[in-house]
């Protein structure tokens, strides 16, 4: 039974199993890291659709002021 690059690393002793050791840490930090940023990506993405939701709203609303001022300008200065 071969347990490739790990057979070597065990033959060392203590440095290898430390290796080992430091290797795992490594990858456990590296999956928590990944999954963070993950987590965080799904946050930003949920916060920019609220916030281009809020902006739609904004500037449809400004849109119909804009059109009321226009046609309220255009009364007045038609009438004289």
């Amino acid at each position: 039974m071969s347990f490739g690059p790990f057979e070597v690393l065990t033959q060392y002793g203590v440095v290898g199993i430390a290796v080992l050791a430091l290797g795992y840490l490594c990858w456990m930090f590296l999956n928590k890291l990944l999954k963070s940023e993950e987590e965080l990506k799904a946050k930003v993405e949920e916060l920019e659709g609220d916030y281009r939701d809020d902006l739609e709203k904004k500037l449809e609303e400004n849109t119909e002021s804009s059109k009321s001022l226009k046609e309220t300008i255009l009364l007045l200065f038609s009438k004289k």
